[in-house]
């Protein structure tokens, strides 16, 4: 903790003295399939450019990525409802993505 708080304290030392510049992320860094996610975006739903809509899951060795998903339930349905398999993934209220598993809507795991 102690080496965490005197690497921040240097680190705004040096930005305000001007020896770094700190530069913020883009607005438009939106998710596309493949590109690298957070573990704490894993199931997030997101609907990306041309209606494409995407997941964030962990695939394997390649960490947690962007992947594309079809077949999404126009309502927003809750973990443990029951689903038919007319769609394949749901979305939650909380924009989490949801499988259709055993006839209910789990999430991935």
């Amino acid at each position: 903790m102690m080496k965490r708080t005197v690497a921040t304290l240097l680190a705004s030392t040096a930005v305000s003295a001007g020896l770094l510049s700190v530069t913020p992320a883009t607005a438009d860094a939106a998710p596309h399939a493949g590109a690298k996610c957070a573990r704490t975006q894993a199931n997030d739903f997101h609907r990306g450019k041309g209606s494409a809509d995407l997941v964030c899951a962990h695939v394997g060795s390649g960490g947690y990525r962007w992947v594309r998903v079809t077949k999404v339930d126009p309502v927003r349905r809750s973990t443990g409802e029951r689903c038919t398999g007319q769609y394949s993934t749901a979305v939650t209220k909380k924009n989490k993505a949801l499988v259709c598993l055993s006839g209910r809507w789990r999430t991935s795991p």
